[in-house]
């Protein structure tokens, strides 16, 4: 029987999920000997379009659940809890289409740190994870963080994560961002120091 536990870490777009949840990788690996913790993105789980043309792939709401193969992701989940590893597909953000035969190996570890905006609106989270925390952050700085990543890392121009921002992807995180939060095991701020998020987490969950 694996004592493995899986933590979620959710919020808004640019809350600064992921950087919590590699920090706090880091921290748990402490850099020798075997991994105790590892990362598990949801970001790897988009759906593959390269069955569309660029154009309809465009149109594709990427802040909705249904962009996600979360069925794949629950099977992963499952199978990193039974304390075996997984292979994660790589995902490009610029064609919207997964990487072939290109996959990342991730786990096993003790504690497994799964990351993404969309784990939120996902109906089976709280059945599926062992502790969820939740990153809060002003919605204005989410946005700037939004706009430095989507144009500088993902090739999108501004005038497009703008227009996703308002029309997708704030809608989308008001729908479930308030009973997430209030649910969490955990609330830490995005704008605190990354050592005090980190520091909160490990005391909370005793890692």
């Amino acid at each position: 029987m694996s004592d493995t536990r899986i933590l979620a870490i959710t919020g808004a777009s640019g809350s600064g999920k992921s950087t919590l949840a590699q920090a706090l990788v880091n921290a748990c690996n402490g850099g020798a000997g075997a991994a105790s913790a590892c990362l598990l993105s949801l970001d790897a789980y988009y759906r593959d379009l390269s069955h569309l043309s660029m154009a309809a792939r465009e149109r594709v709401d990427f802040d909705h659940p249904d962009a996600i193969e979360f069925p794949l992701f629950a099977q992963h989940l499952a199978a990193l809890k039974s304390g075996q590893s997984v292979s994660v597909p790589r995902y490009d953000f610029s064609s919207h289409t997964r990487i072939p035969e290109h996959t990342d190996q991730v786990g096993p570890a003790r504690t497994v740190v799964a990351d993404g905006v969309l784990l939120g609106a996902w109906s089976d989270l709280q059945d599926a994870v062992d502790g969820v925390i939740f990153v809060d952050t002003p919605l204005e700085q989410c946005l700037q963080r939004r706009l430095a990543r989507d144009c500088g890392e993902r090739g999108r121009t501004e005038a497009s994560v703008r227009d996703f921002w308002h029309t997708r992807a704030l809608p989308a995180f008001q729908s479930w961002g308030d009973r997430v939060k209030a649910e969490a095991n955990l609330v830490v701020s995005g704008v605190e120091p990354m050592e005090s998020s980190v520091a909160a987490v490990r005391g909370a969950f005793a890692l």
